[in-house]
């Protein structure tokens, strides 16, 4: 009862806040997308990738023709000293910043080179909590105002040859563990961000814990590779049954070669992908800025998104089916752990020396 007349009493407190800025969104909308219109620029670095460049350099143009964009793809770590330069020598050139949220949480906003984005979204469709997957619009940041994450990246629990396993044959992680595919397992390096990843939320898993990863990763010979491509050719050619990490399997298969995902029951892992969006605190074109944050988050910016990416957007109230892949989807009846949130990093990171101690050297 104290519980429900907290929840009463905070959505009473909050409705008139709502209310006035509802009523004045469309004021400060056209408002920013004029002046947006008059700094006539936004500077961009982001992933790389044909699908992503054509995205913020082509598409979010054509819906806002007086803002050129100036678009840099590339790896975040390339970017990094540049970048780093530029604001110890107060530079303002960069406006936003695209990326993995190790880099964004761990170097720029553990810096305070960032600034707060939520303040800045003000379409209604954005900040509608039941458009976003389980009711809420996900920032990767303890604060939940510097990093906004759109894209769900759910990983398979593993890639298999389907020439050397059936399907079906894979019922439950301890099968995995079977001593049949000893020596038959390639890995991603564990340092590697999905594997990784992958390993905790096993780790943290009550039915599996230390002691699974103890039998899988100690007694089950398992080839490491930094190089997932290298995988994907191990895994196809059947070198190998099986292929843990970030293996395209999709793609693969896609390709015509005999391998497959699989997703085993429990609580699973989601990345974020790359294209997390952030913003420096001294960007020279503030209200382009925010007026690209809005429109990505919108359901234009999404539907364009899954389109030209197949990937799935966390935004459930636009169209999936027959655009992104059914098993990319995420279940809202299954648990999750969001492995780009940064109440998860510090977890992450200090569990990953436990990890590697486990692999027998070769």
């Amino acid at each position: 009862m104290i519980i429900l007349l907290a929840i009463c009493y905070a959505l009473t407190v909050a409705a008139p806040a709502f209310a006035g800025q509802a009523a004045n969104w469309k004021a400060d909308w056209e408002a920013t997308v004029k002046a947006a219109e008059k700094e006539g620029q936004l500077v961009i670095y982001g992933p790389r990738g044909r699908d992503q460049e054509i995205l913020y350099s082509e598409v979010f143009p054509k819906a806002f023709p007086k803002i050129r964009v100036q678009y840099t793809p590339g790896r975040m770590s390339q970017f990094i000293p540049r970048l780093m330069a530029e604001q110890r020598a107060g530079v303002r050139q960069a406006d936003l910043i695209l990326g993995g949220t190790d880099v964004l949480l761990g170097t720029f906003k553990d810096k305070g080179l960032l600034q707060a984005i939520r303040p800045l979204l003000v379409l209604p469709e954005v900040l509608d909590p039941s458009a976003w997957f389980k009711g809420k619009l996900l920032f990767a940041d303890h604060e939940e105002k510097y990093i906004a994450m759109y894209r769900a990246v759910p990983y398979y629990t593993a890639c298999i040859n389907t020439n050397l396993i059936k399907p079906g044959e894979l019922k439950s992680y301890w099968d995995l563990a079977n001593p049949k595919y000893k020596g038959k397992i390639a890995s991603q390096d564990f340092s590697s961000g999905s594997a990784r990843n992958q390993m905790y939320v096993i780790y943290i898993r009550e039915d599996l814990g230390p002691k699974y990863l103890k039998r899988l990763v100690s007694e089950m010979d398992i080839t490491i590779s930094r190089n997932v491509v290298q995988l994907g050719d191990w895994l196809a050619q059947g070198k190998f049954s099986i292929a843990l990490g970030g293996v395209d399997c999709p793609d693969l298969a896609l390709k015509g070669l005999p391998v497959a995902p699989i997703i085993l029951e429990g609580l699973a892992a989601v990345g974020a992908g790359n294209d997390p969006a952030s913003m420096l605190a001294n960007a020279p074109h503030p209200n382009a800025s925010k007026v690209f944050l809005n429109w990505i988050l919108s359901r234009e910016g999404q539907i364009a998104f899954q389109k030209l990416t197949k990937e799935n957007s966390l935004r459930i109230d636009i169209p999936k089916d027959g655009i992104v892949d059914p098993e990319l989807m995420l279940d809202p009846k299954r648990q999750y752990l969001f492995t780009g949130l940064e109440e998860h990093k510090k977890k992450i990171n200090d569990f990953e020396p436990w990890l590697e101690s486990l692999v027998t050297k070769k």
